[in-house]
């Protein structure tokens, strides 16, 4: 299979809270949340949709592309992805059509919470390499806030809000992937419909330290390439323990790893497109580059992928 990246995006909460406002309220500390999760600030929503917020990622990201046929919709299929629905129904995918004026193109939702843009770039990538779409629009939006406790230190220091999006087609690179589930007996990390999040830190950490470097080295293999034949390993941004451990236990330069969880916590499967729209705007992503994407996540959800610039 191959794909290209057309465009990205992103739309970020206006409210930046640092770690100070929670040691109003909680038992902790900045320092003592920089040193466990590496997280200084996240956004968080007040008053912001989810919609507003998918909308603003898929407007920025169809804004980017260039030389777009004219007289064509800009995207013939729409995928959002979200551990954090707002609606039963209609699908956010719907809404976001709707609201872009789209008229035609097939939408739907995909849930594999902090997996779900490696898994939505792999249905588009399917979608694409078929003939069955030309160009399509994976949006992933959460408002993880609505499912937070904020009286639980152990999960509420770590999530944030936020959307980003990328437009992609078929191209002429090459596209590997990889996706998988383990089994989740001990329900590690939940949120049942009209309660908060709950998860139990020492299981999920097992999990994403387990899964992510088997999920790298499948794709990995799959592609016949090495470590060295990566340019940027894109990691889901769970917290830096956790993507500390991924790097030394597969032995990848730090370097190849960007690190976005500082500024904006891990808004779940929104971390990966945020990451490589950050890049692409400061000019770390550069055409030719070699990408691996890797998401981990409740479920239990994991996979990877590998594509070029």
């Amino acid at each position: 299979m191959t794909i290209q990246l057309l465009g990205t995006g992103r739309c970020m909460p206006a409210a930046v809270v640092p770690n100070a406002e929670f040691e109003k309220t909680l038992d902790t500390s900045d320092e003592w949340i920089v040193q466990r999760t590496g997280i200084h600030e996240r956004r968080l929503c007040k008053g912001e949709s989810l919609l507003e917020l998918a909308l603003g990622a898929a407007k920025a990201a169809i804004g980017s592309v260039r030389g777009l046929p004219e007289n064509a919709p800009p995207v013939d299929a729409v995928i959002a992805t979200s551990a954090s629905f707002e609606y039963h129904f209609p699908p956010l995918a719907c809404q976001i059509g709707t609201a872009l004026g789209l008229n035609g193109p097939f939408c739907m939702d995909l849930s594999a919470t902090c997996s779900g843009f490696v898994y939505g770039l792999d249905v588009a990538a399917h979608y694409l390499n078929a003939g069955s779409a030309e160009r399509v629009l994976v949006v992933s939006a959460e408002k993880l806030s609505s499912v937070m406790d904020f009286t639980d230190r152990s999960t509420c220091i770590l999530f944030g809000d936020g959307a980003a999006a990328a437009v992609v087609s078929k191209g002429s690179k090459p596209y590997v992937s990889y996706l998988a589930c383990a089994a989740d007996p001990e329900d590690c990390l939940y949120a049942r419909t009209g309660e908060t999040m709950v998860m139990k830190g020492s299981g999920v950490y097992k999990f994403a330290v387990t899964a992510a470097p088997e999920a790298v080295k499948t794709v990995l293999e799959k592609a016949s390439l090495g470590f060295g034949d990566i340019d940027w390993f894109v990691l889901h941004q769970a917290n830096i323990r956790i993507i500390d451990s991924i790097i030394s236990r597969l032995g990848i330069d730090p370097a190849k790893v960007p690190i976005t969880l500082d500024k904006y916590a891990n808004p779940s499967s929104v971390t990966i497109p945020l990451t490589l729209d950050l890049m692409r705007e400061d000019g770390r992503l550069k055409p030719g580059q070699r990408i691996l994407t890797a998401g981990f996540g409740a479920g239990l959800t994991y996979g990877a992928s590998i594509w070029e610039v």
